[in-house]
């Protein structure tokens, strides 16, 4: 799935509450792993963990 591809599918799952900027560090780190399952899922798993230690954020899907 090429990046393009995986912005218009979350914009289209996500309608009006996708916001690229909140999207576009872990995008970046799951095609930064280079199709690497273990290495997006690090990089994914140390943005969630960043998420969590900041007061005020608000996940919705």
């Amino acid at each position: 799935l090429s990046l393009p591809n995986a912005e218009i599918r979350l914009q289209a799952h996500l309608g009006n509450r996708y916001i690229d900027s909140d999207w576009q560090p872990a995008l970046k780190a799951v095609m930064d792993a280079e199709g690497s399952t273990e290495v997006a899922l690090k990089a994914i798993h140390d943005i969630e963990n960043e998420a969590k230690r900041r007061p005020g954020i608000v996940i919705r899907i």
